[in-house]
């Protein structure tokens, strides 16, 4: 599978060869391409042929891309009008009018629900609401707070001296680490 070179390439290559071939070439010497006997000319020909035929996509392109770039534009600024003149025309006749249906603003269309859609909505409404624990005004109308009535401290305690002998821990016999890390952060070893 082989790369399609770029335009520049292509351009360039053909200018090139053209160049080139004039230089080495003379005039009047028959060259042989293809099994085709051709003059200079004819080859020169053909590769700008090549240059002239890809110049004029390019300007071409380049006018479509304008062309497209101005109906972009076009169409953004005829959508703001329209939306505007949507207004305008529902406030000057009125939403449900001849003239607004003539302009092409139909009334919006409103669906009707059925009364089993609109009972699985209540439905679905109070399920939500007592989920949420949810109230209206009414319900919370009717709850009332009761406040608790602060109680006297209590007689504090008799505390026992301080002379009190400490209980010792007896040291531990066995060998086995602790979990616990030393306060400084150093890993005993035992």
């Amino acid at each position: 599978m082989s790369i399609k070179p770029n335009n520049a390439t292509v351009v360039s290559t053909c200018n090139q060869r053209i160049t080139a071939l004039t230089k080495l070439v003379a005039a009047k010497t028959p060259m042989k391409i293809n099994r085709q006997q051709m003059k200079l000319s004819d080859v020169v020909g053909v590769y700008q042929a090549c240059i002239d035929t890809r110049s004029e996509l390019v300007s071409q392109r380049a006018a479509y891309n304008k062309a497209l770039v101005d109906r972009n534009n076009a169409e953004v600024t005829r959508q703001a009008i329209d939306e505007g003149l949507k207004s305008w025309v529902a406030n000057e006749f009125g939403v449900p009018s001849a003239e607004a249906e003539e302009l092409g603003f139909l009334p919006p269309k409103i669906g009707a629900k059925s009364a089993a859609t609109k009972a699985e909505a209540v439905e679905k409404l109070l399920a939500t609401r007592k989920a949420r624990q949810t109230m209206g005004k009414r319900q919370k109308a009717d709850i009332k707070g009761t406040t608790v009535a602060p109680t006297a401290p209590a007689d504090p305690a008799l505390t026992t001296s301080a002379a009190t002998p400490a209980t010792s821990v007896p040291a531990s016999t066995t060998d086995a680490p602790t979990s616990a890390s030393p306060a400084n952060g150093v890993v005993a070893s035992h």
